[in-house]
């Protein structure tokens, strides 16, 4: 069988301070939302691999998704 093929993106995540970007990667994530909010200092980068199914191919894509927030 062949294995799924991975489609990359590079997402920049910016927004004014105290919004949620960095609560909103972790959440997509599946990793602990932060309970306090911390600035984030410099760009924290996640990586999230997302299976899917498109409708129009019917064949299985991985998205590796690099959030930079």
């Amino acid at each position: 069988a062949l294995a799924a093929p991975t489609v990359t993106y590079k997402l920049f995540v910016t927004g004014k301070s105290g919004v949620g970007k960095t609560a909103l990667v972790a959440a997509l994530a599946g990793t602990p939302v932060p309970p306090v909010h911390h600035e984030t200092l410099g760009i924290e980068a996640t990586t999230v691999y997302w299976p899917a199914k498109p409708r129009a191919s019917g064949r299985p894509v991985i998205f590796q998704l690099h959030f930079w927030d």
